[in-house]
């Protein structure tokens, strides 16, 4: 794993060169999904049982009727992005979520009560937060028929997946009844063996971003449909590792918050 106090001392250094703080944040994603940002903990029960875990419980709620199965998917081929720590293992998403799917292919019938359910689109979904403040709305019983295809829910990850901004993605934090449009996912991490926000930051992260946009259809704009999404690599740590993982990205992002602050000309 990489020495921490390296790259602190280079923090600096690297966020004054022009575009220093985005490459900054790049590398900071790359190293944590990489197993390079915390160190391994021996004691941490290895991934291979916590995959063994999720699968068992995703056969039960799909026995219990309460998710879906999903299509099956190949195995991960030969050639890996990188070589995993001891530990963790290579899986896709589909794997380890329990709901993936998309917002109503046809937009609903919406209505002027501001009151109502707000109608999600991809200009809702920003960098790391929802954003409602431009919005249209749907009547509450035109609302209960689209939720029987998805209602979003505290801990799902809402991803762009249609259009310019396509991988931007954000945790919702905010139990908000919502409608989604057809240009919004939601990967739903399975809650015994997935920290949402690990999810998260490794779909942000360069080499999934590649993985993303590589797999998009080029039609008339940018597309990933939900079968690639669900076929996306994951490096996936033990659940502890993933907790250090994600409290030490956070850490580095506001020191990277900082740093862009302090750089900012002032008003």
């Amino acid at each position: 794993w990489l020495n921490q106090r390296m790259l602190l001392s280079n923090l600096g250094v690297l966020a004054t060169a022009p575009g220093g703080v985005a490459r900054l944040r790049e590398l900071i994603l790359t190293l944590a999904v990489q197993g390079k940002l915390v160190p391994q903990d021996p004691s941490d029960e290895p991934a291979s049982k916590l995959l063994t875990k999720i699968r068992t419980e995703k056969d039960r709620l799909i026995a219990e009727g309460k998710i879906k199965r999903g299509k099956p998917i190949a195995g991960i081929a030969e050639e890996r992005p990188f070589e995993l720590p001891r530990g963790w293992c290579w899986t896709h998403v589909a794997d380890i979520c329990s709901m993936l799917t998309d917002g109503e292919h046809v937009t609903p019938h919406r209505c002027a009560d501001t009151t109502a359910i707000p109608l999600v689109t991809a200009k809702n979904v920003r960098h790391e937060v929802m954003d409602y403040t431009v919005t249209d709305f749907v009547p509450f019983d035109v609302a209960e028929k689209c939720w029987q295809r998805c209602k979003p829910a505290v801990g799902d990850v809402l991803m762009v997946s249609v259009g310019a901004t396509l991988g931007r993605l954000c945790v919702l934090r905010d139990a908000v009844d919502m409608v989604l449009v057809r240009s919004v996912s939601v990967l739903r991490p399975m809650q015994l063996g997935v920290i949402p926000d690990f999810l998260a930051r490794h779909l942000m992260s360069p080499g999934t971003q590649r993985e993303i946009w590589g797999e998009v259809k080029q039609s008339a704009q940018p597309c990933l449909y939900l079968a690639k999404s669900a076929a996306l690599k994951i490096a996936l740590p033990p659940l502890a590792e993933q907790s250090r993982i994600v409290t030490r990205v956070e850490e580095l992002m506001r020191l990277c918050d900082a740093l862009e602050a302090k750089g900012r000309p002032e008003a």
